[in-house]
């Protein structure tokens, strides 16, 4: 074994003193400056809600909902087609109505031959409690305006069809909004 191998190596220096940051000099975000990332609207996500199933209270607190996903839409830069019944939506509502959501998706692109894209999505709805109640009513749901709450998410999109290879190493955010029975995202890619 060589001595090289065997070297430790010294840590990094020590910013200045006084320095705000405790980053090393020559990595702080002014000395080595990384690209600013910047969002393109990709794709809306437009699905048709089955009816909320309550599984019951979570070992960590609040409420876990399971809820189906019947149908739906998309339409984007890179493609169209339906959102294909059997997706869910599973949900951890805490006390104070802020939810946590973690959805599974199949699309069904409208090609002649399709694809099928699988899409996960996980996020937060979060907002004041008496809004945040509103939106647990399908009745209600449709009176309460998307700047209202906060509905934000991140997506990841899979397929094994080379035409859409591309979006297995995207990376998306996503603004939502719940609308009776439904359920809208427009979604961001991180470019």
């Amino acid at each position: 074994m060589s001595s090289e191998a065997n070297k430790v190596q010294e840590p990094a220096p020590e910013p200045a003193a006084g320095a705000d940051s405790p980053l090393p000099a020559p990595f702080t975000p002014q000395a080595f400056p990384l690209p600013l990332p910047s969002l393109e609207h990709d794709f809306r996500l437009v699905c048709n809600l089955a009816s909320r199933v309550s599984v019951g209270p979570t070992p960590l607190g609040g409420q876990r909902n399971w809820i189906g996903i019947s149908n739906g839409w998309f339409s984007g830069r890179w493609g169209s087609g339906v959102v294909v019944p059997g997706g869910q939506d599973n949900q951890t509502v805490t006390p104070g109505l802020s939810t946590h959501v973690d959805t599974n998706y199949l699309l069904k692109t409208s090609d002649a031959e399709p694809a099928y894209i699988t899409v996960h999505t996980e996020g937060w709805r979060t907002g004041p409690q008496d809004v945040l109640a509103k939106l647990f009513d399908p009745a209600q749901a449709d009176g309460v305006k998307p700047d209202e709450y906060k509905f934000r998410l991140y997506v990841h999109l899979e397929t094994g069809d080379e035409r859409y290879k591309d979006l297995c190493t995207g990376m998306w955010v996503a603004s939502g909004a719940r609308l009776g029975a439904m359920v809208v995202y427009d979604a961001y890619r991180i470019v």
